[in-house]
């Protein structure tokens, strides 16, 4: 099964993912993509690792350059974010090939996969060319997830709208 959760800042778009990888039995596998070369970003990565201790995740670290990871032993895998790997992939030395082949390799090897991200089209009305080639490529990388899914679920203020598929 692949899952698809989108949502907005605080829309329990993570508490409902890892709730639907929490249900699955065996070894959890929690992909966190978020960057960790600040102060501030180490400190979230922390409070995120706290709140999640007692969930019986795997977690692992890893911005993108998916391929090097064995998910054979894992039940599920999350990933935390679609977002943030597709960040690093445009302004973090990789590429948009690089982006799709991360999604392709968890989409292939992942027996069921978990895959959070941001919907962050309508945040606001001008942006840099840099920033519009992101919100373009996160967009499509969402959409190219979608139509592989086996679930699309939108969360807004914590309350669940299922688009495609059920739990």
């Amino acid at each position: 099964m692949i899952y698809l959760i989108s949502g907005g800042v605080k829309s329990h778009k993570s508490k409902r993912a890892e709730s639907i990888a929490g249900s699955f039995n065996g070894e959890k596998l929690y992909i966190a993509t978020m960057e960790n070369k600040s102060e501030e970003s180490k400190k979230r990565i922390e409070k995120h690792k706290a709140m999640r201790k007692d969930k019986n995740f795997k977690t692992l670290e890893i911005e993108k350059d998916f391929e090097s990871i064995d998910l054979s032993c894992f039940s599920v895998v999350l990933l935390e974010c679609l977002g943030n790997l597709c960040a690093n992939h445009l302004f973090n030395g990789g590429s948009i090939n690089g982006f799709y082949k991360d999604i392709d390799y968890l989409i292939k090897n992942a027996k069921n996969l978990v895959i959070v991200t941001n919907d962050i089209s309508y945040d606001g009305l001008y942006y840099s060319k840099e920033v519009q080639e992101y919100i373009k490529t996160l967009n499509n990388g969402v959409s190219y997830i979608a139509e592989r899914a086996d679930s699309v679920i939108e969360m807004v203020y914590g309350n669940m709208i299922i688009h495609k598929g059920n739990l």
